[in-house]
């Protein structure tokens, strides 16, 4: 038998998006893509308030994206968070989100927030997500994600993305909580902690049907955003 008839064994570390912290998979989307789910959301957002209501909210959004260039976020920056481009787009989110509070209130912005979630995350999920063909080679699903998932941990606290501590690593569970998350951070510092419950809801929104395809049941009791001490994200075998 020779050397080129011997197949070998895949390595996760050549695995698309292993130890990329999240914050960067989200800034990498190409311009056209940003474009396009900007345009979406704009579209669904106008097409909730009136036209009085819409001047007011450009008004709004306008002077909320000037407040947001003067923030100091020399302690988020202090953690490692150096990506500009993510920092901007993030701001640029919770600007509207804000705006939107001054013209109706926190609970409508939520729901608008929401809608703007359901027309966007799936679509912004799948870019960065792994298919079924992608892992398959590796065997396990569960051995394959605990391992994905230690780069991930690893690469997003370098990143200043999150501060993630593992509770659980057994054969059938896989539980890492989130202690500290730049997404809420950043809200916080725009005086709006609400603006990444949307986030939160996005999660929600993709991971159980994505992770089930691999026979794992993902599931989370609370998130920061929500008032709880953590994002407690838990990954379990279906079949035990």
């Amino acid at each position: 038998m020779n050397e080129e008839s011997i197949s070998k064994e895949p390595e996760i570390e050549n695995t698309r998006g292993y130890g990329v912290a999240m914050s960067d998979l989200e800034s990498s989307w190409d311009p056209a893509f940003k474009s396009k789910i900007k345009n979406r959301s704009m579209n669904i957002i106008m097409n909730q308030v009136s036209l009085f209501q819409k001047i007011k909210l450009l008004y709004w959004f306008f002077k909320e994206k000037r407040r947001a260039e003067k923030l100091d976020l020399s302690d988020i920056i202090s953690r490692g968070m150096k990506n500009s481009s993510f920092i901007n787009q993030q701001l640029e989110y919770i600007s509207m989100f804000s705006a939107l509070t001054k013209v109706l209130d926190k609970d409508k912005a939520l729901k608008i927030m929401y809608r703007v979630m359901d027309a966007t995350a799936c679509e912004a999920f799948s870019l960065y997500a792994l298919t079924i063909e992608e892992v398959k080679p590796f065997g396990d699903p569960m051995e394959f994600f605990r391992k994905y998932f230690s780069a991930f941990s690893e690469a997003s606290i370098k990143a200043g993305c999150h501060d993630i501590v593992i509770s659980e690593n057994t054969r059938d569970c896989i539980q890492y909580d989130i202690k500290w998350c730049v997404w809420y951070e950043l809200a916080k510092k725009m005086n709006v902690p609400e603006a990444c419950i949307p986030n939160c809801y996005a999660d929600d929104l993709y991971y159980p049907d994505y992770f089930k395809k691999f026979d794992i049941k993902y599931s989370r009791k609370g998130t920061l955003a929500r008032g709880h001490n953590s994002c407690d994200c838990r990954f379990e075998r279906y079949n035990k």
